[in-house]
């Protein structure tokens, strides 16, 4: 057993399973800046559960998240059907099923309707077999409901008129048809008997009066069939409502629209969105005239709550005035956990999240009166506390406390929830505060050791409120990756936002050290093991080992790189082998089919290296043999070479171009790509091979692969204008074409020049000129 195989025998691997699905998969990502995902949404953390405030609301989508309206948009249809079936449904006293309702109402066809009529206007004539088992069907027949499938086939015929396959289409409308449809429905109107029915043919005749743009029939209809309708239950009211605000808006009466509009949010959950997204309040004036049209404080304090939607509101001056109307009121909850949830976002963990420039950057948060908007909040909760008026104070004794820890007051926000907790007994307020206290505790973390690190660690795998909020593992991640940056290890800060493979593109020496001192250590606890642990719960020490020496390889510090793989057990060395000594003169292939029989670990290639080093030296005889191998396995271990592996752990294919210092970007690596495109070694070699060779065919070959590293170098040069995609054979300055010109000048009665003219197209164009 090596060294580092010791951690993984402590029999704790059972407690490390869900630690290392969070620390290891579930770091956040980089923004991406170039290819790779994209996503420029806002980083933070929010531990404010609204479902928990608004479980039996039906306006918490418009009051928690803006952008939570889109959701809600594309269920609103939805949420109208079902209201429409339930409205049917209990009209027929609860003797059809629903299912079969919606089979009928909205999934009929119009010929299957009239083939229906007939069938219900018959007495020996059978249902058809696509209704026989319809309970809606089979209760029209045997009640003989004509003027239910009279008024079924009038409304689908309307349908096309007042629907769009494509909701952003802005439609052809047939007006000629909607005024012959209108003239149809106001003589069956007049013949219907059902008060029911009656009301929704007049629904169909105002919503086709309005879709027709002929907003003056619109009103004239509503006022027209309205009374002349007995007052039934229903939710038509407030659609036909809808309608008729939708058409005083058109023609410029934006006071009476909105005033209807606030009734319809208000009053029917099935048109909430609409009216919600129809209500304007451009004036100070119009306010005011909408305000005096409330006729209770309940309304009143619905104005002030859509007001507070506003980009602009005051929203805490709103919530005052809701207040002060209405202690009560569902609303008033709603906008304060809206708020917070604000809040959340400007202030919570500002201090470590590693996300903070963008989120200024893109979406300017924390917003610039962040800090006095929690002030102003937090005397309200206080006030609201104070004269115990609402229906749930425990709630704003919560928000208050969360209010004190957003503001930095650690110390006051625990005290406030010690103090509360024995009071709730509500489950989910429970559960709230448990949340609020994590947020809390681990905020609280002012330096990581042994202790510290326990508890991060018991949070990870034993807390609920970690597991249920989504957000706590970045939480935790960030702020425990901060402490550690701060207290000088990067490699431990590193493991807390990023996998190790991320390291690999560009490895940094400090997060290896720092790493590797985790290792060594004989009183590792298991927060520290895990992050020396993969997902397949192997060690990574001595992969830690191999991205170090390949680092130092790669710079240049061989006896260092040596010393390190030889740290590394012999069979992880011999896991990866490769042989960059193997000559490869015109095959300028990158994946190269292995033809090799002899290989070499790593460092073994150090080794050979040093070998050949020392028969350059001391075999003046045979040097250029020995130089042309080192330049030659140089070449192949660079950026361009079919060894790459042996000095990189990552390569990409994109990056023939100029970048700083041979970095690339790489959208999820923190420290981008680093790709080791520097053949000043392979050339040195291959000029010594050049002096030393006794054989002209030896030194044009050394020439033809010094050319190639002067070619190569040109690609990633900043001089180099040539396309890859290009078809014209590139054209390297003459600065890049010293041993083109030398095995042109001093090699070209050589076998080898000859060979390289058949078998290079680009080097018989440079012999050529």
């Amino acid at each position: 057993m090596d060294r580092f195989s010791r951690h993984l025998s402590l029999g704790k691997l059972s407690c490390l399973l869900g630690l290392l699905a969070i620390l290891v998969f579930l770091y956040p990502r980089p923004v991406a800046e170039a290819c790779g995902p994209e996503d420029y949404s806002f980083q933070g953390y929010s531990f404010l559960d609204p479902v928990l405030l608004e479980a039996d609301s039906t306006f918490g989508p418009y009051f928690i998240e803006f952008q939570d309206l889109y959701h809600s948009y594309r269920s609103q249809s939805a949420v109208q059907a079902k209201g429409n079936l339930e409205e049917w449904q209990e009209v027929f006293c609860g003797l059809v099923k629903q299912e079969d309702l919606s089979k009928i109402i909205y999934d009929s066809r119009l010929d299957q309707l009239q083939l229906l009529r007939t069938s219900i206007y018959s007495k020996t004539l059978p249902l058809d077999f696509t209704f026989a088992k319809n309970s809606f069907a089979r209760h029209m027949k045997l009640n003989g409901c004509t003027e239910t499938i009279d008024y079924l086939i009038f409304a689908k015929r309307c349908e096309p008129h007042v629907t769009a396959s494509d909701p952003w289409a802005e439609a052809e409308k047939d007006t000629l048809a909607m005024k012959r449809l209108i003239k149809d429905g106001r003589k069956i109107f007049r013949k219907t008997k059902s008060n029911y029915l009656r009301l929704r043919y007049a629904y169909q005749l105002i919503r086709l009066a309005h879709y027709a743009k002929d907003y003056p029939l619109t009103l004239e209809l509503y006022d027209w069939l309205l009374p002349k309708i007995d007052p039934v239950e229903s939710i038509l009211y407030d659609w036909i409502l809808g309608h008729k605000a939708g058409a005083l808006a058109a023609m410029g009466q934006q006071v009476e629209a909105a005033y209807y509009f606030l009734k319809i949010f208000k009053n029917c959950p099935s048109k909430r969105m609409s009216a919600f997204q129809s209500f304007q309040v451009r004036t100070d004036e119009d306010w005011r005239a909408v305000l005096l049209l409330c006729e209770d404080d309940e309304e009143r304090a619905t104005l002030y709550a859509l007001r507070a939607q506003r980009r602009d509101s005051r929203i805490v001056e709103e919530m005052k005035s809701i207040y002060e109307l209405s202690p009560e009121s569902e609303q008033l909850e709603l906008l304060l956990v809206r708020e917070i949830r604000k809040l959340e976002k400007d202030l919570l963990g500002l201090e470590f999240n590693d996300r903070r420039r963008e989120n200024k950057r893109y979406h300017n948060i924390p917003r610039k009166y962040a800090g006095l908007n929690l002030v102003r909040l937090d005397s309200l909760v206080r006030r609201v506390i104070r004269e115990e008026k609402v229906p749930r104070l425990s709630l704003w004794e919560l928000a208050n406390g969360y209010l004190e820890f957003l503001g930095g007051d650690l110390y006051a926000a625990e005290k406030t929830f010690q103090r509360i907790r024995p009071r709730l007994n509500n489950e989910q307020l429970e559960e709230q505060l448990s949340a609020f206290e994590l947020a809390l505790k681990v905020t609280s973390l002012e330096r990581m050791n042994s202790v510290t690190e326990r508890k991060v660690f018991d949070i990870i795998t034993q807390d609920p409120s970690y597991k249920k909020y989504a957000d706590f593992p970045d939480f935790v991640n960030d702020r425990v990756g901060a402490l550690y940056a701060r207290q000088g290890h990067p490699g431990k800060s590193f493991r807390f936002h990023y996998n190790l493979r991320d390291l690999m593109p560009n490895p940094q020496l400090d997060i290896i050290d720092d790493l590797l001192a985790v290792c060594e250590k004989e009183d590792i606890n298991l927060l520290e093991e895990a992050l020396i642990i993969d997902e397949q719960q192997n060690s990574v020490c001595n992969q830690l080992l191999d991205m170090k020496g390949t680092k130092m390889f790669a710079d240049g510090e061989l006896e260092i790189a040596l010393e390190t793989f030889k740290q590394i057990p012999l069979s992880y060395r011999d896991t990866f082998q490769a042989n960059p000594f193997a000559e490869r003169v015109f095959d300028e292939c990158i994946h190269c089919p292995p033809t090799d029989t002899v290989f070499f670990n790593k460092a073994e290639i150090i080794q050979r290296i040093f070998e050949l080093e020392y028969r350059g030296k001391a075999d003046l005889e045979r040097g250029a043999d020995w130089y042309y191998e080192l330049g030659t396995a140089y070449l192949n271990m660079s950026y361009f070479g079919n060894s790459w592996q042996v000095l990189d752990h990552f390569r990409s294919g994109a990056n023939w171009r100029y970048d700083k210092d041979g970095v690339y970007y790489l959208w999820f690596a923190p420290y981008d790509n680093r790709e080791y495109q520097g053949l000043s070694q392979a050339l040195l070699y291959f000029q010594k091979a050049i002096e030393l060779a006794t054989d002209d065919e030896l030194a044009a070959k050394a020439a033809y692969m010094a050319a190639r590293c002067e070619h190569y170098s040109w690609y990633v040069s900043r001089d180099c204008d040539y396309s890859i995609y290009s078809n014209r054979i590139p054209e390297p300055p003459p600065s890049y074409q010293t041993y083109f010109r030398l095995l042109r000048e001093n090699y070209s009665g050589t076998q080898f020049f000859q060979e390289a003219i058949r078998e290079c197209r680009y080097f018989e164009a440079y012999a050529i000129q």
